[in-house]
Formats: C-alpha cells, sequence, structure tokens
C-alpha cells in the first residue's frame, strides 16, 4: 500500500491526515467561516467563551463531507 492509499483508506483517516498539516489557512476554515461566523452572534472568537459550533471549526473531516461546488482550489 502506498502512502496516498494508506491516507485516503476512509474519510477519518484522510481527515485526520489533513487536520495535523500545519496550514495557515485551508479550505475547510474558509467553508466553515462562510457557513458558521458570518452569522454567529459572539462578539469575539477571543472573549474565552467557547466556539458554538466547535465540532465543525479546523474539522478537515466536516468539510469533507459536504458537498462539492464543483470548484477547483490551488
Amino acid at each position: 500500500m502506498n502512502n496516498f492509499e494508506e491516507i485516503t483508506k476512509n474519510p477519518e483517516t484522510l481527515g485526520a491526515f489533513l487536520r495535523g498539516l500545519p496550514v495557515i489557512e485551508a479550505p475547510w476554515d474558509e467553508e466553515f467561516q462562510r457557513k458558521y461566523c458570518a452569522g454567529c452572534g459572539k462578539v469575539s472568537c477571543d472573549d474565552g467563551s467557547p466556539c458554538p459550533y466547535e465540532d465543525k471549526r479546523n474539522n478537515p473531516l466536516w468539510w469533507l463531507s459536504q458537498e462539492s461546488e464543483g470548484t477547483q482550489r490551488a
């Protein structure tokens, strides 16, 4: 089994791999901000209270389960 086959054997493994990448901004962050941050009533994410959407925040597995919009990202 090669590395591609190993990390793509199921969505959970791929999600864990993607979450471990040291990236500043990823496609799942942009989608999360668009879907959840825009309508969130919190004034600041740095106020010490938990994010109401923490299960989706910085979560590539959540993003992988979303319908594709048919666009390719560079």
